[in-house]
């Protein structure tokens, strides 16, 4: 009794309909995916090419037959990881195989280890039941079942293996791009390499832009095939090479990265239908291999020698300038850094963002052209003596970085060198017609600087005269009219004035005549009176070609400067708009 007690309560029972873990390939057969050294498919199916797969001390995997080619390293991975991972549903001991279809099995898979003979290989018959396929390890007696879908995982054509890159190169370990061009004016480029900065070398000798060279490197890379249209022998020969475009290829491109040689041909242009995507072939000198790609290749090959050139002008420091000299004719416009980093022009404050904007255009100034070849005798361009120079002095720096602006070109561009430099190149005029401005555009642009609670009187003259003066806090109309002001319209008329920025000042006001600016007899007239009884009278006559209004402070008739035209209506009121509110009717 003791006895059958003990079993029943203490006796561990076994778990209820719970079946033992079946084992994966690579457990069973002591078959990690990283020992794998070399893959063999074979099909029984003589539609399929039989695959020979081997990997190189680098990892990556290479397709050694049907034919040599780069394999998609990531994509054998994938293989090998879905075979070895199919778990074994069932172990069978059977008199024969041939009615499992393991005698003349659909697939074969061998599988390497760094021996010289195959480690496993594995035999891929028919199908079972259940979704299950019948396998037999070739040295075994026994077979098993996997599930069926095996048999898509290992049924891939040399296409489905092969690494898709155009190029597999590493781009930082370029050392040297050739790119020809054979149109009706053929060019060649070549640029190399010289301790990670880029360099052009034909067909000018001068700095490459090497940020362009390493984003063209890394798009290159990234470069997909469509599809695989011949390899070897069989796509080489004379007539395939004339019906793909390529026995006269239009573009061409040699690169050397780690000591190995890289080259493409750029071919014609493969026939689609509306709205298919546009693609062009393309010959792998090294691979021997013919592909067809996106048509994007050819705009990514066609670059020009400005676009890989360095089109920077001038090679300085913006943030560490302390002084800017613009000279022009006799006249030179200094611009000088303060402590406190504010900056002056002569002895008036200088307008930052104007300073900021010629630090900047200069500093990111780039060529839109090259004179080519580099010319001796620069006067021709207006450069010697040059019709203008800018000189910017560094911290630190006893001599200052120099460009020298000459004459507009024919299409409207400006001809500009740095001095030091033999490369003349030309430039978008945008920056150097404010450049030539100087002073007139480096001056700090505010025209009245006073406290807005020191005005007491407003005085308006246009087709009538309106005046306004304090009282306190309030501003009454004491002229056509006696009676209450519109406050808010008064005080924001203060505030427009306070701040008021003008648009440009004229460089050379002595050139205008009256009848250009009206400012003899201006169309209106604002005069502000402060506490402290000193008086501002802003001056506003006509408009110049682009719609400005002239105008100047009446206590410096010699200084004329520009307006923005929405800035008029905001300084100019009728009567109705100062009225606090609306006349009474008789």
């Amino acid at each position: 009794g003791i006895g059958v007690a003990y079993f029943l309560l203490f006796q561990e029972q076994p778990e209820q309909g719970t079946a033992p873990e079946k084992p994966p390939i690579h457990e069973v057969y002591g078959l990690p995916k990283e020992t794998i050294q070399r893959v063999a498919v074979s099909f029984a199916d003589a539609a399929y090419q039989d695959l020979d797969l081997i990997k190189s001390e680098s990892g990556d995997w290479r397709l050694e037959a049907p034919f040599a080619a780069e394999a998609d390293t990531e994509k054998i991975g994938q293989l090998l990881d879905d075979f070895l991972n199919k778990r074994i549903k069932q172990t069978l001991t059977v008199p024969e195989v041939t009615q499992y279809g393991l005698d003349t099995p659909s697939i074969t898979v061998s599988l390497w280890t760094g021996q010289p003979t195959p480690a496993r290989t594995f035999l891929i018959g028919r199908k079972g039941i259940n979704f299950s396929v019948y396998v037999k390890e070739r040295s075994e007696a026994h077979i098993f079942l996997i599930e069926s879908s095996a048999l898509d995982d290992l049924t891939k054509s040399p296409a489905d293996v092969r690494d898709r890159s155009v190029l597999k190169f590493r781009p930082a370990k370029v050392s040297t791009l050739e790119l020809m061009h054979n149109g009706a004016a053929p060019t060649r480029i070549v640029c190399e390499k010289r301790a990670d900065v880029w360099h052009m070398v034909h067909p000018v000798d001068a700095s490459a832009d090497t940020e362009e060279i390493e984003e063209f490197l890394s798009r290159l890379r990234t470069l997909q095939v469509t599809t695989f249209e011949g390899d070897k022998d069989a796509a080489m020969g004379a007539a395939a090479l004339k019906k793909f475009g390529l026995d006269a290829p239009r573009t061409q491109l040699k690169l050397t990265a780690e000591g190995k040689e890289y080259a493409l041909d750029i071919g014609g242009t493969v026939p689609s239908g509306a709205g298919a995507p546009e693609h062009v072939y393309v010959k792998s000198v090294q691979q021997e291999a013919i592909y067809t790609v996106n048509a994007a290749i050819s705009a990514l090959l066609n670059r020009s020698v400005l676009d890989l050139r360095n089109k920077r002008v001038i090679d300085f420091q913006r943030t560490d300038t302390v002084r800017i000299e613009i000279t022009q004719g006799g006249d030179t416009t200094v611009c000088q850094r303060n402590a406190d980093h504010t900056w002056e022009v002569g002895d008036t404050k200088a307008d930052a963002q104007a300073v900021d904007d010629l630090l900047f255009g200069v500093d990111s100034l780039e060529a839109a052209a090259f004179v080519e070849p580099p010319v001796g005798n620069r006067r021709t361009y207006g450069l010697d003596p040059p019709a203008l120079m800018v000189a910017f002095t560094q911290r630190g720096e006893a001599e200052p970085v120099v460009l020298y602006i000459g004459n507009a070109a024919p299409d409207g561009t400006v001809y500009v060198k740095a001095a030091g430099s033999d490369e003349v190149a030309r430039v978008n005029p945008d920056l150097i017609e404010k450049i030539a401005l100087g002073w007139a555009w480096l001056r700090d642009k505010q025209v009245l600087n006073f406290h807005i609670d020191a005005a007491i009187r407003l005085t308006f003259r246009g087709e009538s005269v309106l005046t306004c003066q304090r009282l306190g806090t309030n501003w009454r109309l004491t002229a056509p009219v006696r009676e209450d002001a519109n406050n808010a319209v008064v005080n924001a008329i203060i505030y427009e004035l306070d701040d008021l920025r003008v648009a440009e000042f004229v460089r050379d006001p002595a050139a205008l005549t009256d009848a250009t600016t009206g400012l003899r007899t201006p169309a209106h007239q604002i005069t502000v009176e402060l506490r402290d009884q000193k008086v501002y009278t802003l001056q506003i006559g006509k408009t110049d070609a682009a719609g400005r209004f002239y105008g100047r402070l009446h206590h410096e008739p010699s200084l004329i400067f520009l307006l923005a035209a929405e800035l008029i209506p905001q300084l100019t009121p009728t009567l109705s708009d100062l009225r606090a509110s609306a006349p009474v009717a008789p």
